[in-house]
């Protein structure tokens, strides 16, 4: 008896057809192309970091510029905002004091102020408005006068305030 071979696949004419050839050179391509350039990446990394292995010398500030650099960053760490919103409040619900000039002083956290008033009472009060409605741990009346010959707001003054949230 002879064997009988039973195979249930279809046979085929031709082995490939060109589409499938096509495609098997496209991924063999593919695989080429992922291989070449993972290996092109391994070599070319630790050429790229070569250069933070050497030791760059670093320049560390000196004391003039660690000092202007403090000094800045204390000057914009005030509370400028609050601290204007409170003069805002404080001199303008009425128009018994004006403000006429500002000065700070970033380091000791200190802001003064200048300004004309109608009357003395006015100026005493004003500490107690400043303390009340700002970023302020004290206000202090440094100086009044009057001054003759202004007839709107004869009586100046200077008041000093310290702010809160200094560093």
């Amino acid at each position: 008896m002879k064997p009988l071979a039973i195979d249930f696949a279809p046979q085929r004419s031709v082995p490939y057809t060109l589409h499938e050839r096509i495609r098997w050179f496209a991924g063999g391509v593919g695989a080429l192309l992922v291989v070449l350039s993972s290996a092109a990446w391994l070599t070319t990394s630790p050429v790229e970091a070569s250069h933070m292995a050497v030791a760059a010398v670093r320049h560390l500030p000196g004391a003039e510029e660690a000092q202007a650099v403090d000094a800045a960053v204390r000057e914009l760490n005030l509370p400028w905002l609050a601290t204007l919103d409170a003069l805002a409040v404080t001199f303008g619900q009425d128009n018994d004091a004006v403000l006429l000039g500002m000065e700070a002083d970033a380091q000791r956290a200190v802001i003064r102020l200048s300004g004309a008033a109608h009357e003395v009472a006015t100026v005493q009060r004003l500490p107690a408005r400043l303390r009340a409605a700002g970023p302020f741990s004290a206000a202090t009346l440094i100086s009044q006068e009057m001054q003759e010959g202004l007839p709107a707001r004869p009586v100046r003054f200077v008041i000093e305030l310290s702010l809160r949230d200094a560093i």
